[in-house]
């Protein structure tokens, strides 16, 4: 008997997926007042054979999420971005806090991670002291 991590189950004829969505925990901080474009780096690991398509979910009202530009059929072992998700973000006057998705498909599977968007004058504050997921 081997004893390892728990597997997902897969439906009887369909193959595992051979992909995975890596959550670095990611937080992106910006001053208050600051109209502009955010983006958050995609890791995957491992190998897939369809396009996959990445985007930014439940964005604020007034965010306007951005068709990255699709990965293509390929390989990764993680360490390096193979995209990234990104949305036009209006000006923003108050100190805030979000946390927005990361949804990466293969029309077959998707896969999603939380990302956290610290609006903050003090930068380092934001950094250092925001949620982390």
């Amino acid at each position: 008997m081997t004893i390892g991590p728990p597997t997902a189950a897969v439906a009887a004829g369909a193959s595992p997926a051979t992909w995975r969505l890596i959550d670095l925990h990611q937080r992106f901080c910006t001053p208050t007042d600051l109209g502009r474009i955010i983006y958050f780096p995609v890791f995957i690991d491992g190998t897939w054979s369809q396009e996959l398509r990445v985007r930014l979910a439940d964005t604020p009202p007034g965010f306007e999420p951005t068709p990255g530009p699709n990965v293509p059929p390929g390989h990764s072992d993680g360490p390096g971005s193979v995209g990234a998700a990104s949305a036009w973000m209006p000006p923003i006057p108050v100190k805030s806090e979000f946390v927005l998705t990361v949804r990466v498909t293969s029309g077959s599977r998707t896969q999603e991670v939380s990302v956290y968007l610290g609006i903050d004058d003090d930068w380092l504050n934001c950094i250092n002291n925001g949620p982390r997921g």
